[in-house]
C-alpha cells in the first residue's frame, strides 16, 4: 500500500469514529418535565410511577428523548439500555387498537424486547385523561323497550298498558303510540 492511501484509510477511520461521538441533533423541542413524589408532569400530561426498576426513570434523559407523539398513549415504557432511552407507548384494554399496543403487551414487550434484567420504567397517564368514543355501551334492546314503555306509561291510564306494549314493539316509534293512546281515551 502507498503512503497516500495508508493516509486516505486513516482518515476515513477517524471520520467515522469522530461521526458517532458527536451528539445527534434533536428532531423535536426539549419538553417540560418535572417530578413531584410519585407523580411525573411532562409538558401538560401528568403521570403516576407504576413501576421504576433499577432507577431507570432518569428526567434529564426523559426530556430529550421524549416525542410530543407519545401524548396519545396512556402507558409509557421506558428501558435503557446501553445508557439509551427507549420509550413506547400502550392503549388501556379497551382502546380499539391491535393487541401488541394495549395494556396486557407490556409484560410480553418488557421480556421479548427488553434486556433481561435491565432497568425500565412504566408511567400511567392520570390527567388529562383519553376517552374512547366506542366505550358506550349500548343498552340491549329490552332495556331500551322497557324505557319506552314506562315514558308512555307515564301518560296514560292503567287499562291501556297492554295495547300500547304491542305497539311499542312493532312500530318503535312512541310518538306515534302517545297519539294513537289520546284518541284512544278520548273514545272511552
Amino acid at each position: 500500500m502507498t503512503e497516500k492511501n495508508k493516509s486516505n484509510s486513516e482518515k476515513k477511520a477517524e471520520e467515522k469514529i469522530n461521526k458517532f461521538k458527536e451528539e445527534q441533533p434533536l428532531r423535536h423541542p426539549l419538553v417540560n418535565v418535572a417530578q413531584d413524589g410519585q407523580s411525573i408532569k411532562i409538558n401538560e400530561q401528568l403521570y403516576t410511577i407504576v413501576t421504576n426498576e433499577r432507577d431507570a426513570l432518569d428526567l434529564e434523559m426523559l426530556r430529550k428523548k421524549y416525542d410530543p407523539f407519545l401524548d396519545q398513549y396512556d402507558y409509557l415504557v421506558g428501558d435503557v439500555s446501553s445508557d439509551h432511552l427507549r420509550l413506547k407507548g400502550f392503549y388501556k384494554d379497551e382502546a380499539r387498537t391491535s393487541i401488541d399496543k394495549k395494556e396486557m403487551a407490556i409484560v410480553d414487550y418488557l421480556t421479548e424486547y427488553c434486556n433481561p434484567g435491565g432497568p425500565y420504567f412504566i408511567l400511567e397517564l392520570t390527567n388529562p385523561t383519553h376517552h374512547y368514543p366506542h366505550q358506550r355501551t349500548r343498552k340491549p334492546y329490552y332495556e331500551r323497550e322497557r324505557i319506552e314503555e314506562m315514558i308512555v306509561f307515564t301518560h296514560v291510564d292503567v287499562m291501556v298498558k297492554a295495547t300500547v306494549r304491542m305497539r311499542i314493539i312493532h312500530s318503535k316509534n312512541v310518538e306515534f303510540i302517545r297519539l294513537n293512546l289520546r284518541k284512544s281515551n278520548q273514545l272511552q
